[in-house]
């Protein structure tokens, strides 16, 4: 976890918008001190650095925001890889022996529901409870490999069981695979360091040019430092796990556990029948 995932994001996005336009103040102050004594070639070098500095910082947020969109698509088919992992398994578990078949399917659905709830948690941001559920997770696939083990031990009676112990380990790996890209695949916190201090910078250079003028726009100055504070807030949300402007769909593993509970939709067609 990175010390940005316990700021809620609106808190990042004030502090990231009056930092900037504290730093443009000060530059803004210390320019003005220094207009007696301007000449042309100072404010042409000023101006080159102005622009230089902000070019280099809307590149950094660019490379940073597309790091944190391939992290957000990482764990997107991560979740995937786990959806259509527990389903190969559900209907797997038809092709274990009978003894182990209900027992599979009831953990089965447990881990579908845990899994639901586990993105709750982490919505809001409870992250002792997501741990404790990631554990009882990882329990349950333990639980699922020994009888997938157990069925393998057993075969001989025409049950294909392969396909469920091949299912277990799928949904093993995409386990792994969603902690990896939601724990570890983050954006380094010396980019973030070096993002910060290049913006609170680049606002400096800013506001001592104008404080060179004798000229400035409260307008200007607002837009800017609320323009690039909204690009950094959102490289801030895609790259932690409790986002909270981009949710990942969950309907895939709702509509998993209902079918899990129900049975498929054309089986309830034939009950009524």
């Amino acid at each position: 976890m990175n010390f940005l995932d316990y700021i809620p994001l609106g808190v990042v996005m004030v502090l990231a918008v009056l930092c900037q336009v504290l730093f443009i103040e000060v530059g803004y102050r210390f320019g003005s001190s220094k207009k007696q004594k301007q000449h042309k070639a100072q404010m042409a070098q000023v101006r080159a650095i102005m622009g230089a500095s902000l070019g280099l910082l809307a590149f950094m947020l660019a490379f940073s925001f597309n790091m944190a969109q391939q992290h957000f698509e990482q764990r997107t088919q991560a979740y995937m890889m786990e959806v259509s992992a527990i389903d190969s398994a559900f209907r797997g578990a038809d092709l274990i022996s009978k003894d182990a078949r209900a027992e599979a399917k009831d953990l089965l659905r447990y881990f579908t529901g845990l899994r639901l709830k586990i993105t709750e948690a982490a919505v809001l941001s409870d992250m002792d409870k997501v741990v404790e559920m990631v554990r009882e997770s990882e329990r349950i696939h333990d639980l699922l490999w020994s009888i997938a083990e157990s069925s393998m031990e057993g075969q001989g009676e025409g049950e294909d069981t392969g396909i469920f112990a091949q299912s277990v380990l799928a949904m093993i790996d995409a386990h792994d695979a969603r902690l990896q890209a939601a724990l570890f695949n983050r954006i380094s916190p010396v980019i973030w360091l070096t993002l910060f201090l290049m913006s609170l910078l680049s606002m400096v250079v800013m506001g001592y040019q104008a404080g060179l003028t004798g000229t400035r726009s409260s307008l200007a100055t607002w837009a800017l430092a609320i323009t690039f504070s909204a690009v950094m807030t959102l490289i801030t949300d895609l790259d932690r796990p409790n986002m909270t402007l981009f949710q990942m769909n969950q309907s895939l593993m709702v509509e998993l556990e209902s079918r899990m509970e129900n049975g498929p939709a054309w089986d309830s067609a034939n009950q009524k029948r």
